[in-house]
């Protein structure tokens, strides 16, 4: 059993404006915008289906689908998949398809001889630091279409974090499928993290003197 990670899927978002496949400029593998939504849709669930195999398991790290999130789910081959809760994911719509929806999970992702791992904290939304971002945990997030992450590694260098929606999984790696939890370790894994626990250690000194205490 393999774990996958995807986010920002958006199935059948279109609108007057051309919805998520004109706002991201999504390409079919021709190069040019795909035509329409069901297009869009067609690659994108190809894509899961080529490769997470039936008995894996896939985590959608938020904004699934526009509408009728059974009809896509129905369409996905792996038997096993959690949704992080996004913005645009109708809480009892998508209750009613994969039951809870947490806004936050946690979870590992081994390497891919499974003898090494790395834990993650998971949440549509990227965040700055999150629980055991100073144990060196790994933090998946989705809702910013690869926009942010020049930004958030100028500002946080060697962050264990990463945008795992379609959009940055196609600029990093050239497709719009998921990736596997192997790949997220190893990407992690070349980071030394941004949240130093000596930090915390050397901050409570500097507390403790600033107040004229003895630290116990």
């Amino acid at each position: 059993m393999e774990r996958y990670f995807i986010a920002d899927t958006h199935f059948g978002h279109e609108n007057h404006r051309g919805g998520i496949i004109k706002m991201m400029a999504r390409v079919n593998p021709m190069g040019e915008l795909f035509s329409c939504a069901e297009e869009h849709d067609y690659q994108l669930i190809g894509e899961i289906n080529m490769r997470v195999q039936t008995n894996d398991e896939l985590i959608i790290v938020g904004d699934f689908a526009w509408d009728k999130p059974g009809k896509y789910r129905a369409q996905i081959r792996c038997r096993k998949i959690r949704l992080v809760r996004g913005n645009h994911d109708k809480a009892q719509a998508n209750a009613n398809v994969f039951g809870e929806i947490p806004d936050v999970l946690r979870t590992k992702a081994h390497n891919k001889e499974h003898t090494d791992h790395i834990k993650l904290f998971i949440s549509h939304y990227a965040h700055a630091y999150w629980d055991g971002s100073h144990k060196g945990w790994g933090h998946l997030y989705g809702h910013c279409h690869g926009q942010r992450e020049e930004d958030l590694d100028s500002l946080f260098p060697e962050r264990r974090a990463l945008d795992v929606g379609v959009d940055n999984i196609y600029r990093i790696w050239g497709h719009y499928g998921p990736i596997s939890e192997s790949e997220v370790y190893e990407y992690m894994a070349r980071r030394g993290g941004h949240d130093d626990v000596r930090f915390y250690e050397d901050f409570q000194a500097g507390l403790y003197a600033e107040r004229g205490l003895l630290r116990e």
